[in-house]
């Protein structure tokens, strides 16, 4: 056995025994937020910068949309949520806001009694995606810095075929192609907004992803997808999603890749 494979099966063992022995209650919830408050940020006037050990994000406090999040998916996390197995259940499917910020789940609430489409707190980041530990799959679950009001259609469409690319690029059912991939999400524009007990939060128009990953071969690949925040989204049509890059950064006013990013 290599020593990288070796790797993999000690942290496999360790994250599922510490899944199983930990208490996940409000409690605990509530202190792994505490210890990771939200920052002031210049990148515009009612933003704030979360970041966590897992994923980073800039979000509009105002608006109550994720600006830019990035986060850096491995074929060993695949492996860990799939030895892991945590169960999208209790605390580990509850919404939170970051420390500090409000809780939106009575606006939520209240925009599907007025919307005759269902909206969904639509993940950038995906929980699947993050699920390989425990405080991963709970943070996953933030308000305004890793979701925004996304219909129902958009949420289990274009979105979640690029969250399941990201898996089939690391191996998941197919041979992988790479061991890691970098994506980058958000929310941009304004379709409408909902106000609930003085808390308003505004439906983008739509989400962006970019995702980028290193074939064995060595190439770089970079896709990116400009998707429309519609009931009528589908998973069939990512294809015509994709965008170029140039023209993705025209539509933001900014290039998510050099807002965050990591080395190789």
């Amino acid at each position: 056995m290599t020593k990288a494979k070796l790797l993999i099966l000690l942290l496999l063992v360790a994250v599922s025994f510490s899944v199983h022995s930990q208490t996940i209650d409000g409690a605990y919830v509530k202190a792994l937020y505490k210890s990771y408050p939200t920052q002031k940020t210049d990148f515009c006037p009612s933003c704030k910068v979360w970041v966590n050990p897992y994923y980073r994000s800039i979000a509009d406090t105002v608006k109550h949309m994720p600006i830019v999040t990035f986060y850096v998916y491995t074929k060993a996390h695949r492996l860990l949520q799939e030895s892991a197995d945590i169960p999208r259940t209790g605390q580990y499917a509850s919404w939170h806001p970051a420390y500090g910020q409000p809780d939106e789940t009575d606006s939520y609430r209240h925009a599907n009694t007025q919307s005759a489409d269902m909206i969904a707190k639509g993940h950038c980041q995906a929980w699947i995606l993050l699920a390989w530990c425990a405080d991963a799959a709970i943070l996953s679950d933030t308000y305004t810095f890793n979701a925004g009001m996304e219909y129902q259609g958009q949420n289990i469409g274009t979105e979640i075929a690029t969250e399941e690319l990201c898996r089939k690029l690391t191996g998941f059912n197919i041979p992988a192609v790479t061991d890691s991939v970098k994506v980058w999400c958000g929310t941009f524009g304004s379709q409408k907004t909902y106000t609930d007990n003085k808390l308003t939060i505004t439906v983008p128009t739509h989400y962006y992803k970019i995702i980028q990953y290193r074939l064995y071969s060595g190439e770089l690949i970079s896709v990116c997808y400009w998707m429309p925040n519609l009931p009528t989204e589908q998973r069939s049509l990512l294809p015509r999603r994709v965008i170029d890059h140039t023209a993705l950064v025209a539509n933001l006013g900014f290039d998510p890749m050099t807002v965050f990013n990591s080395p190789e």
